[in-house]
């Protein structure tokens, strides 16, 4: 399945994109994908479509203290974070 997220971030795009590119193997250990990432002209805001094997496997991943800890690092205002599941 996939879902569209989007979180409002703090330092740019490229220390979030750094981040997320940096988790990649961990998302792919919890059955996630990035399919695309992208963030708005002023770079307050990123955009993705992830694939995932559950929406409950992202919702435990997106809570994980470490994970929300990297992200926060990286200028994720994470209570702004929006997850919607696509249907295919």
């Amino acid at each position: 399945m996939k879902m569209y997220a989007s979180v409002e971030i703090t330092k740019g795009w490229d220390i979030w994109n750094k981040m997320a590119e940096e988790m990649n193997p961990e998302m792919e250990s919890a059955g996630m994908k990035f399919i695309f990432k992208g963030c708005e002209t002023d770079e307050k805001k990123i955009h993705l479509i992830i694939e995932v094997e559950s929406m409950e496997k992202a919702k435990e991943f997106s809570i994980r203290p470490d994970i929300v800890s990297r992200r926060v690092e990286a200028g994720a205002i994470v209570e702004s974070t929006i997850m919607i599941p696509l249907k295919d």
